[in-house]
C-alpha cells in the first residue's frame, strides 16, 4: 500500500475513537526484576489528534541485520498498558498496527475505547514495528502536497531515491518476518508465556506471520480487515475500490430519498471520470493545515483518490452520492478535493513511508505484473505504475520462500470484515478462515474498513479474547448495525 499521497495509498482506517487511561507509578514486568526491560510512565499520542493514552515505555535492542548479531543495533520501542483490574490475566493483548508503516503506540488510542473491557483484565503490549514510530522510523522527507499530487512519474522516482538516500538504516532488514522476532523478544523480556493477537489491516498480515513463527505463544487471534497471505498488497486495490463504491451508489438508487435526489449516480461517476481524464479542471481550495489558498489540478487520479479515502468509513460513504452529484452536475470539486487533502495530510504524519516500501517491495512487488495492463477501473493502473517505479529503486530484503503460503493453526481465531470495505472485503477473510479449524467470521453490515470500532463489534471482540472461544459469542447485536443514512444535503444524513 503506497503512500506518497495518491501514488502511495495506505490501508489506514481513518476512524477516530479512544480512551484515556491514567497510571501513576512505574511498575515492573510480570516477573519483577527478571524482565531485562526498564519501563517508565509515558504518554502515547495519535499524531495530529488530541487522542492519547498513558502507559509505560521502554526499549529493547535488536540487530538491524539478524544474520549479523554483532553488527549495528537499533532501538525498538515497547509500551505496556497495565490491566486496570485488581487481578490481571497472564496473557496480554498484542496489537499490530496497519499501513504498512503505522506505529502501534501511536495507533492504539484510536481503538482503545472499543476494547476497554479487555484492558480491565489484561495488559496491552504495544511494540512499534521496526521502521515505525520510535523504532528507528524510516521516515521520508516530506513532499509538498502540490508536488505529491502532480502526476509526474519522474518526480516520483526522484523523491523515492531521495527518501532512500536520507534513511538512517538499511531498508532490506525492515520486513514483516524480521520484525516479528522483535515482537517476540519484547514478549520474552516482559515474561509473558502466551499472548493474544489483534491485527488490523496490514496488521493482520503481521499477526499471521507471528503466528506462523511462534504458534506455541498464541492463545487467540483477532484479524480485522483481513489480508490473506496469498495476496500481493495493492494488486487488487482498483478492483475492490470499484466494488465498494458501486455497491454504495446502487444502494442510493434503491433508497427513495437518495435515489430521487441523486438519480443514476453510478452513471454520472463513470462519465465524470472520462471527462476529467480528457479535461482536468484547475481549482483552488484551502490548505488543511496552513489555511492558505492551495491550487490543484483536479483530474481523474485526484477524483479516484478522493473517493477512495471517502469509501473507508460508512460515515463518509454516506456522502458519496452528494459529492459525486456536485462534481458531475454542478462542476463543483472543492469539497471532494478538501476531503482528499485532509486525508493525505494525515497520512504524511502517521505513515513511515520507508518502512512501507521495505515491506511492499520485498513481499508484494515480486508478485506484481511486470507490465501494467490498462483497465476501466476508476484508479486504472495507477497503483501498478507507482509500485513498479518505486520498487525498481528500493532495495528488497530477504523473504522466506513460504511467505505467501496460507497460515494454518488450531487456535481460536475471530475474523472481522466490513460489508463495504474498499480494500479488505469479506471474501478475503473467507479465504483465511478455511485454514483455521476454530475460526469464526463476522461481517459488519453496511460498514467499511475496520469493524471493531463500529457498534457492538468491540464488545464481541472483547468477549472472544476474554473467553478464548468464538463458539458461544452473543452476536445478535450485529443486526442492529446499518449503513450511515445518505446525506441529501450538507446539513447531515437523512433521519
Amino acid at each position: 500500500m503506497i503512500t506518497m499521497c495518491f501514488k502511495r495509498l495506505s490501508a489506514l482506517a481513518l476512524l477516530i475513537s479512544g480512551l484515556l487511561l491514567a497510571f501513576t507509578d512505574v511498575l515492573a514486568g510480570p516477573e519483577e526484576g527478571d524482565s531485562g526491560l526498564e519501563l517508565e510512565t509515558c504518554e502515547l499520542v495519535v499524531p495530529g489528534t488530541p487522542l492519547s493514552t498513558v502507559g509505560e515505555c521502554g526499549w529493547i535492542e535488536a540487530a538491524e541485520n539478524p544474520d549479523d548479531p554483532d553488527g549495528r543495533q537499533i532501538q525498538i520501542r515497547v509500551a505496556r498498558i497495565p490491566a486496570r483490574g485488581r487481578v490481571a490475566e497472564p496473557d496480554p493483548l498484542v496489537f499490530f498496527a496497519g499501513g504498512p508503516g503505522q506505529s502501534a503506540t501511536e495507533s492504539w488510542p484510536i481503538i482503545a475505547r472499543s476494547l476497554a473491557k479487555v484492558s480491565e483484565s489484561r495488559d496491552i503490549l504495544l511494540v512499534d514495528q521496526r521502521g515505525t514510530g520510535q523504532s528507528n522510523a524510516l521516515k521520508c522527507p516530506q513532499v509538498e502536497l502540490d508536488k505529491a499530487l502532480a502526476l509526474d512519474w519522474d518526480e516520483l522516482a526522484r523523491s523515492t531515491q531521495e527518501c532512500l538516500d536520507s534513511l538512517d538504516g538499511d531498508p532490506r532488514f525492515y520486513t514483516t518476518t524480521i520484525a516479528m522476532h522483535d515482537i517476540d523478544a519484547a514478549r520474552a523480556a516482559l515474561g509473558y508465556e502466551q499472548v493474544n493477537l489483534f491485527g488490523g489491516s496490514y496488521g493482520t498480515r503481521a499477526a499471521q506471520v507471528y503466528l506462523r513463527l511462534f504458534p506455541e505463544r498464541v492463545r487467540t487471534i483477532v484479524l480485522d480487515g483481513v489480508v490473506p497471505q496469498t495476496l500481493a498488497l495493492g494488486t487488487e486495490h482498483a478492483k475492490k475500490l470499484d466494488q465498494a463504491i458501486y455497491r454504495v451508489l446502487n444502494a442510493c438508487d434503491d433508497d427513495p430519498l437518495c435515489g430521487e435526489a441523486f438519480p443514476d449516480t453510478a452513471g454520472k461517476l463513470a462519465s465524470l471520470a472520462l471527462e476529467l481524464e480528457e479535461n482536468p479542471v484547475e481549482i483552488t481550495v484551502e490548505h488543511p493545515t496552513t489555511g492558505e489558498p492551495f491550487p490543484l489540478t483536479f483530474n481523474r487520479e485526484v477524483l479516484s483518490t478522493s473517493l477512495r479515502f471517502l469509501t473507508y468509513s460508512s460515515d463518509t460513504q454516506a456522502m458519496l452520492p452528494l459529492l459525486i452529484h456536485e462534481a458531475a452536475v454542478d462542476q463543483r470539486f472543492d469539497r471532494l478535493a478538501s476531503q482528499m487533502l485532509i486525508a493525505a495530510t494525515g497520512l504524511q504524519q502517521s505513515i513511515s513511508q520507508g518502512m512501507e516500501l521495505s515491506v511492499m517491495c520485498a513481499e508484494d512487488y515480486p508478485l506484481f505484473p511486470k507490465q501494467p495492463s490498462p483497465s476501466d477501473y476508476l484508479m486504472g493502473d495507477l497503483m501498478e505504475k507507482a509500485v513498479l517505479i518505486q520498487c525498481g529503486i528500493w532495495p528488497q530484503g530477504p523473504v522466506p520462500e513460504n511467505f505467501h503460503d496460507p497460515v494454518s493453526a488450531d487456535v481460536p481465531i475471530l475474523l472481522l470484515s466490513g460489508e463495504l470495505d474498499p480494500v479488505t472485503p469479506p471474501e478475503y477473510a473467507d479465504q483465511v478462515a478455511v485454514h483455521f479449524p476454530q475460526s469464526r467470521h463476522l461481517i459488519a453490515p453496511g460498514q467499511g474498513h475496520i469493524a471493531t470500532t463500529r457498534g457492538c463489534m468491540g464488545k464481541i471482540v472483547s468477549e472472544f479474547i476474554i473467553e478464548g472461544n468464538a463458539d458461544e459469542l452473543e452476536t445478535d447485536c450485529i443486526s442492529d448495525l446499518q449503513p450511515t443514512p445518505f446525506f441529501i444535503s450538507l446539513t447531515g444524513p437523512t433521519p
